[in-house]
């Protein structure tokens, strides 16, 4: 039986035996090895690549969605503005016939007219009125000015709509401006 020094000499001395092979196999490997490690560094480099340019094209496109915002909203009442030019005509004819005719019914005509142009315009951009005479009393949409103690409706009822209220689609720019019943106080008889 060999000891274990002898046996590590026998390792030692095989490859002196076939130093020849022992050697190809030894550069064949690192060549392989060179030449996986070019490839690899190549593949980093290309996927590097890709991500920068990817992280450009993020940029790029974040900065053009931000600069369509910025005209979106700078602009966002233009078509308003081309319907309120109508009403702006109006006015300028209505002054112009005030101006050189006495007739108060022709500047009365071209009010009404004005005033139906405007409102036409400003429902067609989503703008509604809030009806409220006869309707029950709504803190969301009506503003309370004073109560008014009466018979002739139920308590909660709006009695007066003093000024007009107004909604943008879904949204309350202006609560209706009311007067409200209240139950008439009772008298001691």
């Amino acid at each position: 039986m060999k000891s274990k020094s002898q046996h590590e000499n026998e390792i030692r001395e095989a490859p002196k035996a076939d130093g020849a092979s022992a050697v190809e196999t030894s550069s064949a490997e690192t060549a392989t090895a060179t030449c996986e490690s070019s490839e690899l560094q190549a593949k980093i480099s290309s996927l590097e690549d890709s991500l920068l340019r990817a992280k450009a094209d993020l940029q790029n496109v974040q900065r053009r969605a931000a600069s369509e915002r910025s005209e979106a909203v700078r602009f966002a009442n233009a078509e308003l503005m081309k319907s309120l030019l109508d009403v702006v005509d109006d006015f300028d004819r209505t002054l112009t016939a005030a101006e050189s005719s006495e007739d108060t019914q022709t500047m009365r005509n071209g009010v009404k007219l004005i005033h139906t142009n405007l409102k036409k315009a400003l429902r067609d951009f989503g703008l509604e009125t809030i009806e409220a005479r006869g309707k029950k009393f709504d803190p969301a949409i009506h503003e309370a000015l004073m109560q008014q103690p009466t018979k002739d409706a139920e308590p909660g009822t709006v009695l007066e709509q003093v000024a007009g209220g107004y909604k943008l689609r879904d949204r309350v720019l202006r609560p209706a401006r009311v007067v409200v019943a209240t139950a008439p106080e009772k008298t001691n008889a």
